[in-house]
């Protein structure tokens, strides 16, 4: 039962930054990556300073194809995970990324105190 738990724990461990088992409020959400364009498919929520890394095989990793971005906030994107790569910021929200269709492995939201 112990290595079972072991298990357990190690598995939540490596799901830091997956959005399958990450839910709340919407007053809490600041950004907000899709897995569609138009906001269509699964959702990420993200709230202020948080940051997500997706390892290759994660659901998330190159899966992102538009964003929303709450009123002063910023999402940042890294074409690779633990915020290495290419980057670009998006204040706002965004129907298609573009060129950041389904290349995203790591972002980051952050937001300005007001």
């Amino acid at each position: 039962m112990k290595r079972l738990a072991a298990i357990a724990a190690f598995a939540s461990a490596l799901m830091i930054g997956s959005a399958s088992a990450q839910y709340y409020d919407d007053e809490d959400v600041a950004c907000e990556m899709y897995e569609h364009n138009s906001f269509g498919g699964r959702a990420l929520p993200m709230r202020p300073d948080q940051a997500v890394s997706f390892r290759g095989g994660q659901f998330w990793n190159d899966r992102v194809s538009s964003a929303r971005v709450a009123r002063g906030c910023t999402l940042t994107v890294y074409e690779h995970t633990r915020m290495q790569g290419d980057a670009e910021e998006f204040s706002r929200n965004i129907r298609a990324l573009g060129d950041w269709n389904d290349e995203i492995s790591s972002a980051e939201c952050y937001c300005d105190d007001e």
